[in-house]
């Protein structure tokens, strides 16, 4: 059985974190590797791997910049 694993990145660091997953199917492994995405300031993408499978990419939503009052 392959392990599940994510990648986090960032605007700076496209392997900002690697972590291991604990999880015994896809969508656990998404749950959890977006809940590690949160520890990682600035995280835009987050990549879910079951060994060398891809599971799931989240980029995180831009926000727009808002208009400054005139």
């Amino acid at each position: 059985m392959d392990s599940y694993y994510c990648i986090v990145s960032t605007a700076e660091d496209p392997v900002a974190d690697l972590c291991v997953l604990d999880a015994r199917d896809d969508g656990i492994a998404r749950a959890r590797a977006l809940a590690a995405a949160e520890g990682v300031v600035g995280w835009e993408r987050v990549s879910v791997y079951a060994g060398e499978r891809l599971v799931d990419r989240v980029e995180r939503a831009a926000i727009p910049e808002l208009p400054l009052a005139a």
